[in-house]
C-alpha cells in the first residue's frame, strides 16, 4: 500500500520536476481551459511525462476501485488484478474510439475529445479519487457514504467537462452531429450502462 502511494508520489515529482509549468497548468485544467487550448495546438504525440501521470493515474483509479470491492487489509494480488483490468479496459475503449474516429474521418477531432476526457480522467483519478480512497484506508468512518460522494462528484464533473468540449468545438462537431451522437451512445453511455447492470446482478 505504501509502496503505491511512493510510486504515485515518486511520478508526480519527476513530471514536476521535468515538466513544471505542464504539471502546473494539468493541475489547475479542471478550472482553466488553457492546458488544453495549449496542448490542441501542438502536434500530437505521447510525451513521457503524459505516460507517468496516466500511469500514476490508474494506480490510483485502481486503489479507489479496490477500497470499493475489499472490506479487510491491503491484497496486492486483487489490486494487481484490477489493475491489470482497469488498463486492459481503457486502452482496448481508446484503440476502438481513435480507430472509430479514423473510419468516419473525424481522426482530429475524437483525437483532442480522447485527450480531453482522458486528461479530466486522470484529474479526477489522482486528486479526487485516490486521495479520498487513502482516507477510506486509514480511517475509519462511514465508507458507503464516502464512496458515493466521490463517485457522485467524479461523474458530474466529468460530464460538465465533456459537455464543456462539446460547447467548445460545437461547429466541428455539428458538421458531424449525427455520427458524434453514435459514438457517445456507443463508447460513452453503452459501457457504463452494462457495467452498472453487471454490479446490479452481482
Amino acid at each position: 500500500m505504501i509502496s503505491i502511494t511512493l510510486v504515485v508520489l515518486v511520478f508526480l515529482v519527476l513530471v514536476k520536476w521535468n515538466k513544471g509549468n505542464y504539471f502546473f497548468s494539468f493541475l489547475n485544467s479542471l478550472y482553466s481551459s488553457t492546458f488544453f487550448s495549449r496542448k490542441f495546438l501542438e502536434k500530437r504525440r505521447i510525451d513521457l511525462h503524459e505516460i507517468l501521470l496516466f500511469v500514476s493515474s490508474l494506480l490510483g483509479l485502481s486503489f479507489f476501485i479496490f477500497i470499493i470491492l475489499n472490506e479487510g487489509a491491503f491484497e496486492i494480488m486483487i489490486y494487481l488484478q484490477i489493475l491489470l483490468l482497469v488498463t486492459i479496459i481503457l486502452l482496448s475503449k481508446y484503440l476502438i474510439e481513435k480507430i472509430v474516429g479514423d473510419l468516419f474521418e473525424l481522426d482530429q477531432l475524437i483525437a483532442k475529445y480522447l485527450f480531453y476526457k482522458q486528461s479530466i480522467l486522470s484529474w479526477l483519478s489522482l486528486f479526487l479519487l485516490f486521495p479520498v480512497g487513502l482516507f477510506l484506508y486509514f480511517q475509519d468512518i462511514d465508507k458507503p457514504t464516502l464512496i458515493m460522494i466521490s463517485i457522485g462528484v467524479s461523474v458530474l464533473v466529468y460530464v460538465f467537462k465533456l459537455f464543456s468540449f462539446v460547447s467548445l468545438y460545437q461547429k466541428h462537431i455539428l458538421a458531424y452531429w449525427f455520427y458524434f451522437i453514435l459514438y457517445l451512445c456507443a463508447f460513452e453511455i453503452a459501457p457504463y450502462l452494462i457495467i452498472f447492470k453487471v454490479i446490479k446482478i452481482n
